[in-house]
């Protein structure tokens, strides 16, 4: 079995060169097969260096880890494609166990979480907030229970990496947590393999609030379109009957503020919901069966009448007297037809074919 270690790099010339030796001594050392390529988008010199140490270069100049991955995995040519960063991050000294957890699953990932993080090898945010919310957001949402969502050494069989990054839109940071989403949807398993992290020598790349909000978007985006409509439609009910009864909600919270405003709040999650599926079909290529036939079989011009009836019929009751003390249920309803109708028209602007 011939192993393939990826090593993306983007001016890393004070730490690449011993990386790759690194990366050579653990496959000598093990007596593994394999080859070490540097995806390189430099501009200091690290694609010689890492040539001289003795890797093969694939110098593709654009900036962004996911395309370094896709560059480096095409030029692999192993039967297991393993990812590392080039920084010196990650203790290579894992290689065989890493390669050894593809006996019983598709995707090996070095957990940074069930190994050991050295002190300064990991920013204290990222460490308590950073990557524990992702994990649990990728759980919530799709089931994905890992330690380690955002570690960048891990293990795949070459075939199936190949297979999944065909999939995968991402260019950045936000590479493995859809590389994640789109193994559990092809039905992978996953395991992980403690890791030792070491300070990053190297040039940093990540940035916490750029790349964190970066992910957590990505996340809600491919989250499936179920968690909007219970979280929508449970604020709508729950605001609508306390309109009617005026007795579910407790003391504090039974005023007229509190009622109007879950009704409006559901309403308007349920289209946040729409925006962001119709966002990842016409923008990522995302493929989402819900979303063709939304637009297809014409729930557009539904939506509208309902919007527009949702409007007419109270200010009709209340031009014609018949308001009666029901004041607050007709200004509700209303209030939801103009953002049904609003919310509509954006969603006809956007290129659904």
């Amino acid at each position: 079995m011939k192993v393939s270690i990826i090593l993306p790099c983007r001016d890393e010339r004070d730490m690449v060169g011993s990386v790759v030796k690194e990366a050579l001594e653990a496959l000598k050392k093990n007596g593994i097969d394999g080859e070490i390529i540097v995806s390189d988008s430099s501009t200091d010199g690290s694609a010689e260096i890492a040539r001289a140490a003795g890797a093969r270069v694939v110098e593709h100049g654009k900036e962004g880890y996911g395309l370094a991955i896709k560059a480096g995995l095409n030029m692999a040519t192993g039967d297991v494609a393993v990812s590392a960063d080039a920084d010196g991050a990650h203790d290579l000294e894992a290689l065989p166990e890493l390669v050894k957890a593809l006996d019983h699953s598709d995707i090996a990932i070095g957990s940074r979480f069930d190994g050991n993080i050295e002190d300064g090898a990991m920013p204290l945010l990222h460490r308590i907030l950073g990557t524990p919310l992702l994990n649990v957001l990728l759980f919530v949402f799709f089931g994905i229970r890992v330690s380690d969502s955002q570690s960048g050494f891990k293990a795949v069989r070459t075939a199936t990496f190949k297979k999944l990054d065909s999939e995968i839109k991402s260019t950045a940071f936000t590479y493995n947590t859809e590389m994640l989403i789109k193994a559990k949807k092809a039905g992978l398993k996953i395991s992980e393999v403690p890791i030792h992290c070491r300070p990053r020598r190297g040039n940093p790349k990540l940035r916490t609030y750029r790349d964190g909000t970066a992910n957590i978007k990505y996340i809600l985006m491919l989250a499936p379109f179920i968690f909007y409509a219970a979280v929508g439609g449970a604020l709508f009910l729950l605001g609508a009957a306390e309109l009617a009864t005026r007795s579910l909600l407790p003391a504090f919270l039974n005023r007229p503020t509190v009622t109007i405003f879950f009704p409006l709040l559901g309403v308007q999650i349920i289209f946040l919901g729409l925006f962001v599926k119709t966002y990842a079909v016409t923008k990522l290529g995302e493929r989402m069966s819900f979303i063709d036939s939304f637009y297809r079989a014409g729930k557009q011009k539904l939506l509208l009448v309902l919007g527009g009836l949702l409007i007419i019929v109270p200010a009709a009751l209340r031009l014609f007297g018949l308001a009666g003390d029901h004041f607050d249920i007709l200004l509700v309803s209303a209030v939801i037809g103009l953002q049904v109708v609003f919310n509509v028209g954006i969603l006809s602007t956007l290129s659904v074919k």
